[in-house]
């Protein structure tokens, strides 16, 4: 029987806990997990509830409380979005996003992932995010049984949160993507070089591309020309592979975070069409 050495069992312990790093890295770099509270809908005296949800574990991801905004509209029957933000995002710093879209019209749940604001304190996975998303849906349905349409709004990672959940949501009307990407591997490539194998060595992968084909809800497509994190033609790509009834809505200038507002009026009029307010 051969003996295994020091040396050998040294080289071993090493490589795992290379692979560990690496595994662990790619969660904390790719999901940017945020802890920022600041505001609430109650500073601008905007009525809300704040809900909890009891997550399980998923994705090496520990289970635990979500933490949730629900914004209702004036009339029960106002169309309703489940608003999922995007990567080293909160509630409080998506804040003004999230009431633009109660301005408008809609009834508004927002969602903090595990990790995020004032959910739970855990490392978050992307099988985690789609837990939570999916999760908040069903009690999205709970709160909002008389809207005449019910919508996702996904900003950054939140797209391809709520492309995820587009495939598994029941009495989904809509789907808008604001700032949204192919995969993860295609913005790590244009954030460093193009050349490198992200694809076999991710395994948070946001594989927008390969699902957005079997999505036949109408699809909103937002998306600045001079985003700084998502390179705008991620997000035209992505639209030119959906086959669903779709509108694509392309702003000059803007970035990243607040593309909403370089072109406010044109944002709200696209919004309110998918929820059939215009």
């Amino acid at each position: 029987m051969k003996i295994i050495t020091r040396k050998q069992l040294y080289i071993l312990a090493t490589l795992l806990l290379l692979l560990l790093v690496w595994h662990v890295g790619q969660r904390l770099v790719i999901l940017l997990p945020s802890r920022q509270v600041s505001v609430s809908p109650a500073d601008f005296g905007v009525p809300f509830e704040e809900l909890w949800l009891d997550a399980p574990a998923g994705g090496g991801t520990r289970p635990g409380p979500v933490h949730l905004w629900w914004l209702p509209a004036p009339k029960p029957t106002a169309p309703a979005v489940l608003y999922l933000h995007g990567n080293e995002s909160t509630l409080s710093t998506d804040i003004n996003l999230i009431l633009s879209l109660w301005q408008a019209g809609f009834a508004v749940m927002a969602i903090d992932y595990r990790g995020y604001g004032e959910s739970a304190l855990r490392l978050p996975s992307e099988t985690s995010v789609y837990i939570d998303a999916r999760l908040a849906w069903l009690r999205f349905l709970q709160l909002t049984g008389k809207a005449s349409r019910r919508l996702l709004y996904g900003h950054s990672m939140g797209s391809a949160v709520a492309i995820d959940l587009a495939g598994h949501a029941q009495h989904l009307d809509g789907l808008i993507m604001d700032g949204a990407f192919t995969s993860a591997a295609d913005v790590g490539r244009a954030m460093t070089a193009d050349w490198l194998p992200l694809s076999r060595l991710l395994r948070q992968e946001f594989l927008s591309a390969e699902k957005i084909d079997d999505l036949k809800v109408p699809q909103l497509f937002i998306h600045c020309t001079a985003d700084e994190v998502i390179p705008v033609e991620l997000g035209l790509k992505l639209y030119g592979l959906s086959t669903a009834p779709k509108q694509q809505l392309l702003i000059e200038g803007g970035d990243h975070d607040h593309c909403y507002q370089a072109a406010p009026e044109r944002w709200r009029q696209a919004v309110r069409r998918m929820g059939g307010l215009s």
